[in-house]
C-alpha cells in the first residue's frame, strides 16, 4: 500500500483490517452505494473521503496527494523502512503543532 493505505492504519479504527476481509460493506450489498457492476461489488473511495484522510485545508494538506506520493521518486511500489521514517517523522512534526509541516500540493512535488 501506499500513503492512503499507512494512513488508515495509522487512523483507522482497530476494526478496519478485519471490516475489509469481510468483504464489502452493508452500504455496498443493502444499498448499491460503491462499485456495483454484473461481476463485483466493492466499496469506493470517493475525492472527499481521500480528502478527509490526507488533512486538506484551504492553504494545503498534512499529507502528500496520493498521485503525488504516487508518482515521487520516494515511492517504490512498496512500503519500505525509509518510507516509515519519514512517515513517523513527519508525523511527528505534525503533532507537535509545527505550522510548516503541511503543505501545497505544489510544495509536496
Amino acid at each position: 500500500g501506499g500513503i492512503l493505505w499507512r494512513l488508515v492504519l495509522q487512523f483507522g479504527p482497530p476494526s478496519l483490517l478485519n471490516d475489509a476481509l469481510a468483504g464489502p460493506s452493508l452500504d455496498v450489498t443493502t444499498w448499491g452505494i460503491g462499485e456495483v457492476n454484473s461481476q463485483s461489488w466493492d466499496n469506493s473511495v470517493t475525492a472527499a473521503d481521500i480528502a478527509m484522510l490526507i488533512g486538506v485545508s484551504g492553504t494545503g494538506s498534512c499529507w502528500p496527494p496520493h498521485d503525488v506520493w504516487n508518482s515521487s521518486c520516494r515511492w517504490k511500489g512498496f512500503w519500505s523502512d525509509a518510507d516509515e521514517q519519514w512517515f513517523q517523522l513527519h508525523l511527528r512534526n505534525l503533532s507537535s503543532g509545527n505550522t510548516e509541516a503541511g503543505k501545497t500540493r505544489k510544495d509536496w512535488k
